[in-house]
Formats: C-alpha cells, sequence, structure tokens
C-alpha cells in the first residue's frame, strides 16, 4: 500500500489537471434555434403564412460560442418575381440565432455589448434602447432584439415586414418565447 501511495499520490494532481483541462476544453452544447419558434408562432407574430425555410449549425464561433441559426420566410405574393436585390428575394422573414457561451453569463453579455460599440462605430443606425423580453438584459437595435439569458445569447430579427416600429413588437414577442424555452443552466 505504501509503495501505491508513492507512485500514485504524486500522480494524482497532474492526473486531475488533465480532466480539468479536457472538461474546459468541451465546446458547449448546441441549442438547435428552429425548437425555440414553431413556423405557427412566427407566422402568428408577424401576420402572414412563414414556411420553415432553413436551419444552421453555425459550429464553433471565433469567440468559442456554438452558434445555430433559423431562417423562416414568407412566400412573395402571388404573381411577384423574386427581387435578388433584395435578402431572400424580397421575401419577409425571421432570423433565430442562438449562442451558447463556454464563458457563462459575462461572456454572453458581450454579445449585447457589441450592439453598442456598432452604434458608436455608425455600423448601425439605431441606438440600441433596452427592452424587456424575460430575459436577464436585452435590446431592440433597430432591427432586432439581442438578448442574454444565463450563458446564452440570441437574437431574433423580423425583415422586410413593414417598417421598424412595426417590427420592434413583433421581434420582442418573439424573443419572450424564445427566453422562456431556452435550457436551464
Amino acid at each position: 500500500m505504501r509503495i501505491a501511495r508513492k507512485i500514485f499520490l504524486p500522480l494524482l494532481p497532474a492526473g486531475l489537471g488533465i480532466a480539468l483541462s479536457a472538461m474546459a476544453a468541451t465546446p458547449p452544447a448546441a441549442i438547435d434555434a428552429c425548437t425555440l419558434l414553431t413556423p405557427d408562432e412566427v407566422s402568428a407574430a408577424v401576420g402572414k403564412s412563414m414556411e420553415f425555410r432553413k436551419s444552421f449549425d453555425n459550429g464553433i464561433t471565433p469567440l468559442g460560442a456554438r452558434s445555430t441559426t433559423c431562417i423562416w420566410a414568407a412566400d412573395l405574393p402571388p404573381g411577384a418575381e423574386p427581387d435578388p436585390n433584395q435578402r431572400l428575394g424580397g421575401r419577409g422573414f425571421v432570423v433565430l440565432s442562438v449562442m451558447n457561451w463556454p464563458g457563462g453569463p459575462s461572456q454572453a453579455a458581450k454579445f449585447l455589448d457589441d450592439f453598442y460599440k456598432a452604434f458608436e462605430q455608425h455600423d448601425i443606425d439605431s441606438k440600441p434602447v433596452s427592452v424587456q423580453v424575460g430575459a436577464d438584459d436585452s435590446l431592440w437595435w433597430g432591427d432586432g432584439v439581442a438578448a442574454r439569458k444565463n450563458s446564452v445569447s440570441f437574437g431574433v430579427s423580423v425583415a422586410q415586414f413593414g417598417d421598424r416600429a412595426a417590427r420592434q413588437p413583433q421581434a420582442e414577442g418573439l424573443a419572450r418565447l424564445v427566453a422562456k424555452r431556452l435550457p436551464a443552466p
């Protein structure tokens, strides 16, 4: 027994360090953005029939978050041709992006900070304003809602359905649904 203690006890800190390092290197789990809203909920929010369009698993971002995106799009009006100069050919659409951050809430909060920086640098033209959607922190940035709940950040944009004033409550309503459905930490 004394020999085992002399051999294995000195190895314990190194083994524990390797195990902790492996745990820290484990990427965060993907949260499928398409499971957080149904096509019917998206349709009800924007007042148009929305077809499911596309799901994307964006993988790990350069900052270490696991990112997924879901896009729902409306059909073009009967007889209308797609406009190649507009996103999705001119169809109205909703985009939900979800990022699960390995560094916890402080890292997820940086997602919202980026909107304030973008305004200061004139990358977006609307000053972000705080909104309440049931998340720990959330804002309207002129084209969507960005929010953080625990170590998850997400963004909901409603595009090409009228002016910003009409789209803001639509995006906020969808963000409320998403905030309720995010997995517990």
